[in-house]
Order: C-alpha cells, then structure tokens, then sequence
C-alpha cells in the first residue's frame, strides 16, 4: 500500500500534467478543492501574485461583520493561550476569504509564510487555490490542508487547520484558521480549532436570536454551557425560527423546520413549558421520541409580551407587581460564568431578594449592583456603603440615621440615614465581611422588619429597599472564626453571586478592548500586545487593568499600544502567575469527554462531529 506520501506525490504529477484529479489518493475534501481550482482556471505551474486590500476596505469589512469579528477576536485571545509558543499564527477570515484579524507567534509572523497572513491579505480559493482559510469558507466544513495537499506548491511548506463559523440561519460567518510550518503538525489541533468556533458560533447565536426566547438543553446539567449544549429559538407563538447544529445532532429524526411548532418537537405545550421554566429552579424537557433534556432558556423579555396568554393576568407577576424587561449589563459580560450570573438575577430580582456578590477585589462587585437596580426598576436611589470604611461606633448612625443630639458630633437636625435614603430603590452594603458583629445584629433586624429606627430616636419607619452586599472575605471561614453571624450569611445570600476573577474569564480580550475604548477611542493595542497582557495575573483585576491601560496611553509612542511598550511596564509574565489556562490535552480531553457522552458514547459520531479521527477520540477518551 502507498503511503500518505507518495499517493500525494503521484496526485501532484498528475495536477501538473492537466489529468484528472483522483479522489482515492488524497483525502477527498483536498481532491474536491483541487478539481475546483482547475474549473476556475487556476494554474498550478504558474503561483498567482498575493491579493491584499487596503486600509479603508479592511475597515469596512471589519464594520460590516462587526458582531461576528468581536466575538473571534475574543475567542482567538483565548484559543492563543493554548498554543503560544508553538509557532502558530491564528486568523480570522470573513465568508469571502478575506483575512481581518491575526493574533502569532513573533518567529512564524515574521517567516515568509506568515507574512502572507495579514489582515487585509485575500485567501480566497478560486484566485489562491486549495488553501485552509479559502477552502473552508468554499466548502463550509473543518479541515486540514498539509503542506503539498496545497493547489500551488510555493505554499507546500504551511500546515494549516480551519473551522467555519456559522450565523444562527445556517449561513457562513467566516472562518478561524490556524497556519504554522509543516513541522509543527499536530492532529488536535484541528479539534480544538472547531471547539473555539462553535463557542463564536454560540455567542452569535445567542446575540443574533435576543428578540426571540432562545432554549439551551442537554443531557445534563454540567454540560448545558458546553459546545456540546444544544440551542434552539423559537418567536413568541412557539414557532421554531433557528437551530444550532448541536441541537439538530441532538434532535435526530424530529421535524426541524422554520416554522415547526414547539409541541411538535417537545412533548409539552409551548405555555406550560415556559411557565416551567420561568418558576422551577431545574427545568426540563422531553422531546416527542422520548428523551428528557436538563434546559435553561433566554430572552426573558420575549416571554414577559405575551405573559397574558402564559397563563397570568396582565401587569400581574409572581409578587403582584409588573414584570421588568430584561436589562442590558452596561459592562463587558461575554465570560459564560458572568453570563449566569446575570441570567439569575434576571430570574430572581422581580422576588426583590437580598443578593449577596463573592469576588475578589477589583473584580466589579459594585457594577455587578448597579446591574442588579438597573434590572429591578426601582424608582429610588442606588445608595453605596462600605460597611469596613466606616467606625463601629459610626456604621449604625450612618445607615439608619440618628436624632439631634444622639451622641457627641451629632449633626444638631440629625441624619435620615442611607436605608432611608435608599427607600424605593437600592441599598448597596460593600464589604459585608468586614462588618463589625454588633452593627450586624442590627442589620439583621432591619432585613427581617425593614423598619428604620435612628440612633436615639423612637421613630420608626417602614422602607421599601432592595438589599445588595458584596465581600471578597470567605464568609463561611469567617462564620468558622466567629467574625460573621450565620443567621446574617443565611438571610443575606439568599441570591449568591460569583464574580470570576479577571485571569479566569474568557472574555479578557472584549474587556480589554472595552476598557481601552473609555480610556482613550482614539487608542489601539496590538493583538500581540494584547496576549501579553492577558499572561498577566492582574491580582487587582479591573482596577490593575485600568491603572496599567492608563498608563499605556500615556506613554505609549502615538495611539498604537505595542508588545513593547506592555513590557516595558510590566515587565514579562511570571510563569504559574498568569490566567489559570489547563494545559491543551487537558482541554481537548475535557471536551472529547463531553461530547462522547453526549453522543451516547458513540465513537463515530464523535469524530465526525469533531472533525478528527476515531483514533485521535480513543486517544483522548482513555487519557481525559
């Protein structure tokens, strides 16, 4: 039998003698393109010159599929992690071929092959032949083009692997490529390149489908979240307007159509499923050949327009007051574990709970709150304390007010207090942990009566005040050590919420862009200059990021934030310090792992829906 290389090699000769492509010597995805090639009249003796666009019409692209390109640029950051230093450079390609964001490493970006790779450089397969970025935006599935499997053979020393990106109507988005030399071919990569497209694919689906309610399901509940997670919409009559690939997969042998009804895919009427899921804590469902499904759904405000005909009178809502609309965070919210966070307090603030924010410092508790009186639609102030800044003997006065006279310093008139001043709206108790055990039997009577009784006054006065706290103390340590009452933890978190610190969230590349953005708009940082930063621990979080990306603009040399001016500020990353990333084995082990059992175990499907061979599943199936 021919080895992989000499069947290429009898196929090039072939190409260049003008005969007939053989399909059988070369993977078919590689034969279909080259026979492509020759019907759009390209030459394999003769290389077709680079095609390169300018500085305006890159512009233009990059606005016109301005959704699209964030979320990759986002992701790429994040797909960098797992392969810097291994000499790859990743691209993102519009539906056309044309390249509009790079992220490389410095020796393969400045190699013959990746200067080629620049944004503004065309791909296209008809006008540069069988290449990864073109050939998979003309045959819209993930592949690898090695070395010769290329058209022209000035292009045989790259490897390449690339993954379309789909818009949540089937139609092409663009696509993520990965190039390096030839020596550096590895067969996960492909898989991991597909696994980064599907979260874009996601987080598009997601943003392009906010008008209609949008149902994620699985399996089970860890994996709802997962590229292995199923997501489907449907408009307010329960009509079936957009399907992800996954949920097709998942859904096998249903009816799939635009139009299809909810109950004719679900064996639960369109009503009665979305009060369920807007009341119950685990929601399910169970498709009509009988398979039951953990499900979370989006878009509550979908809902909220027709809640009359879901079986609740108008302008009623579960605590007799009307249902808000669905707030929009005003912070960079792409990470999923920020995502679920917002997603409950969508769930829970019309209840009007106390809410209680974990994160470390820095990590933005107080927008985080801020979201949470946006969401509620109080018509009363935001009203901040910081419960560890003020005096014990002080924070009572402060937050319930005082008479006249009550104590030496007293104002002569007194003070309402800031849960007076909160009525109607927000009272926000930052650094709850810090609060003195005396003042927090006070607290807790306040939450239990929400009665007001200022220091040396009889008075007393009922408010109406939404309770947030926030503390980046380990309150169950605390309540250990006796520095916190349990009774106050219990009452106070009803609603717990947990801030991922910056090195952990996956949207660190949107955040920084954002930031930089309110800084300075007239300002851009280099993708290279960007993954620096995101190697950095940033132990303050937001505001470390903030301080440095201030400091960058002003010292940067023009509006252009480069690799180094990021070192000379902060010098190169400690190593073990940086973003908490798994190790590329241990990602794409965790991932195979999710989709086998998705998929039943069944080996096949999982390698055709992952794009790689069974072996390459059995590998990372025995070695998670």
């Amino acid at each position: 039998m021919l080895s992989r290389t000499e069947r290429l090699k009898r196929l090039r000769i072939t190409l260049m003698q003008g005969g007939q492509v053989d399909g059988n010597l070369v993977n078919p995805q590689i034969a279909e393109s080259w026979q492509r090639c020759i019907e759009s009249g390209l030459d394999p003796r003769v290389t077709p010159p680079p095609i390169q666009i300018g500085t305006r019409e890159l512009k233009q692209l990059r606005e016109r599929d301005e959704l699209t390109h964030r979320f990759a640029v986002a992701e790429m950051h994040s797909l960098y992690q797992q392969i810097a230093g291994s000499n790859f450079l990743i691209a993102f390609g519009n539906a056309e071929g044309t390249v509009l964001d790079t992220i490389a490493d410095g020796d393969f970006q400045s190699s013959r092959p990746g200067r080629g790779i620049v944004p503004g450089a065309v791909w296209k397969e008809n006008l540069r032949g069988t290449n990864a970025l073109g050939t998979c935006a003309a045959g819209r599935q993930p592949l690898i083009v090695h070395g010769a499997e290329h058209f022209f053979a000035a292009y045989s020393d790259v490897s390449c692997f690339a993954a379309p990106i789909l818009h949540s109507d089937g139609e092409l988005a663009g696509v993520l490529d990965a190039s390096s030399d030839c020596s550096a071919r590895h067969t996960h990569t492909l898989a991991l390149m597909r696994m980064a497209a599907t979260h874009i694919e996601n987080s598009l689906f997601l943003a392009q489908q906010e008008k209609h309610i949008v149902v994620l399901f699985h399996s089970r509940w860890e994996l709802l979240n997962s590229v292995s997670g199923g997501l489907v919409s449907f408009d307010t009559s329960g009509q079936l307007v957009a399907i992800n690939k996954r949920a097709r997969e998942i859904l096998r042998g249903i009816s799939l159509r635009p139009g299809t009804e909810f109950d004719s895919i679900f064996d639960t009427p369109f009503d009665l499923a979305l009060a369920e899921m807007s009341n119950s804590r685990q929601p399910t469902l169970r498709d009509n050949l009988g398979s039951r499904y953990a499900v979370h759904w989006r878009n509550r405000h979908s809902f909220e327009k027709r809640a009359p005909q879901a079986g609740k009178s108008a302008g009623t809502e579960g605590s007799g007051g009307t249902m808000p609309p669905l707030a929009r965070p005003d912070f960079v919210a792409n990470d999923p574990v920020v995502r679920q966070q917002l997603d409950k307090i969508a769930r829970a603030v019309r209840f009007k709970p106390p809410f209680l924010i974990h994160g470390e410092s820095g990590t933005g508790k107080e927008m985080l709150a801020r979201h949470i009186h946006k969401a509620s639609r109080r018509q009363g102030a935001f009203v901040a304390v910081n419960c560890g800044a003020l005096p014990e003997n002080l924070l009572e006065a402060e937050l319930f007010g005082y008479v006249g006279g009550a104590f030496t310093g007293a104002q002569r008139a007194g003070s309402e207090g800031l849960a007076v001043a909160a009525d109607r709206g927000t009272l926000f108790l930052d650094e709850i942990g810090d609060m003195p055990l005396s003042s927090q039997v006070a607290l807790l009577r306040f939450l239990d009566s929400s009665e007001v009784r200022p220091v040396g006054g009889r008075q007393v006065r009922i408010v109406d005040t939404q309770i947030v706290a926030a503390t980046n103390v380990d309150l169950e340590e605390a309540i250990a050590a006796r520095r916190f009452r349990e009774d106050l933890f219990y009452r106070l978190g009803v609603i717990r919420l947990e801030l991922p610190p910056l090195r952990e969230r996956t949207d660190f590349g949107a955040v920084l862009d954002s930031m930089l953005t309110e800084i300075s708009p007239e300002s851009r940082i280099d993708p290279a200059a960007a993954t620096l930063m995101a190697a950095f621990g940033w132990r303050g979080n937001m505001r470390e990021l903030r301080s440095a990306l201030l400091q960058l603009v002003m010292a940067a040399d023009g509006a252009r934030i480069g690799p180094s001016d990021v070192l000379d500020l902060l010098g190169h990353p400690v190593e073990g310090v940086g973003r908490q990333t798994h190790s590329l084995r241990t990602k794409i082990g965790r991932e195979v792992t999710e989709m086998l059992r998705s998929n039943g175990n069944n080996i096949s499907l999982t390698a055709r829906t992952l794009g790689v061979s069974r072996n390459t599943i059995y590998k990372y199936a025995r070695n998670p």
